[in-house]
């Protein structure tokens, strides 16, 4: 098998930090699929959402995936008043990515902030996108927090 090349595994290979590749059978489109796919609970795979600013910047929020990313909790943490799901035509351009295959890695744009839920930590490892809909990356929950330099808090509902 060839192993496959994406911006987040040139960054994860950049940085020196251990994954796992695994291919999926069938794309997936959401969580659920993904965690299937990739033989692991839920709480496991690691959702890359894309928020919006008023001033129009964007934020990255990583949240597990049985859990759902809390708008207002997040707005108070980056000091804005609202925030709002980006529009789906920011997605690509902004991460580099299709939408339902976001990668935390790797971004097109790699100044934008990101915020991790305190709540991944719970688990030892996760499961994120490899960029594509038919492949995950694991990794060490503490290999993913040190490759994203995010902020870690209560973002979650």
């Amino acid at each position: 098998m060839d192993k496959i090349r994406t911006h987040a595994i040139r960054a994860l290979d950049e940085l020196g930090i251990p994954y796992r590749t695994i291919l999926h059978a069938h794309k997936a489109r959401n969580v659920e699929e993904a965690a299937a796919e990739r033989g692991v609970p839920i709480r496991q795979v690691v959702k890359t959402l894309l928020v919006v600013r008023p001033d129009k910047r964007h934020v990255l929020a990583l949240v597990r995936g049985d859990q759902r990313l809390s708008l207002k909790k997040l707005a108070r943490i980056v000091g804005v008043k609202t925030l709002e799901m980006a529009p789906e035509a920011d997605v690509p351009r902004i991460t580099g990515y299709q939408i339902g295959a976001v990668a935390p890695l790797g971004l097109r744009r790699p100044d934008v902030p990101i915020y991790v839920d305190h709540h991944i930590l719970e688990e030892p490892r996760v499961s994120i996108s490899a960029g594509r809909h038919d492949a995950g990356l694991e990794l060490a929950t503490e290999d993913l927090i040190r490759a994203v330099r995010g902020q870690i808090a209560d973002i979650t509902e």
